[in-house]
């Protein structure tokens, strides 16, 4: 019996140039019946960063800051999906649910096996950019940790 894919996780970075990514996305949802999940992970700083951070600027400061990037992200997810369903209205009328959208915080890579385990994907997209002949060689590192260490497929669309 082959597969049936009925949870999507679309990890985004939001970075722009992820039109093909997502058209995909809302194909294989729309094709399979299948539920899409775009989610978005936030890096923490690294230590010394945050240390320069913290003798800097209060608690109540960095809790403000850290809700405003959460909304900024929230907001352009949602505008992005917004657009896409707009775009292939006719397309994706047939499509059993709404995607949802998820913002973590974590490492890119490890966040988004933890959520396609959570919520008991059948596949992980992602993008993958590269910059230059050295990294065509080669796909980003979250992609390929991803890859490396999942237990379901994982699609990998380039963006150039």
């Amino acid at each position: 019996m082959l597969p049936k894919i009925n949870t999507i996780i679309y990890a985004c970075d939001l970075e722009g140039k992820t039109q093909a990514a997502m058209e995909l996305v809302l194909s294989l949802a729309n094709t399979h019946g299948a539920k899409v999940i775009l989610m978005h992970a936030v890096e923490p700083l690294n230590a010394q960063a945050a240390n320069m951070i913290n003798n800097y600027m209060s608690e109540e400061v960095r809790a403000t800051m850290r809700k405003d990037a959460i909304k900024d992200i929230d907001t352009r997810m949602e505008r992005l999906l917004s657009e896409f369903m707009e775009k292939y209205s006719q397309e994706l009328s047939s499509l059993e649910q709404k995607p949802e959208t998820m913002i973590v915080n974590g490492i890119p890579a490890e966040s988004i096996q933890r959520i396609a385990k959570e919520k008991n994907a059948d596949l992980i997209v992602m993008n993958s950019r590269t910059h230059g002949r050295l990294s065509q060689m080669i796909i980003g590192s979250t992609a390929n940790k991803v890859i490396h260490t999942s237990s379901i497929p994982v699609l990998v669309v380039p963006i150039k």
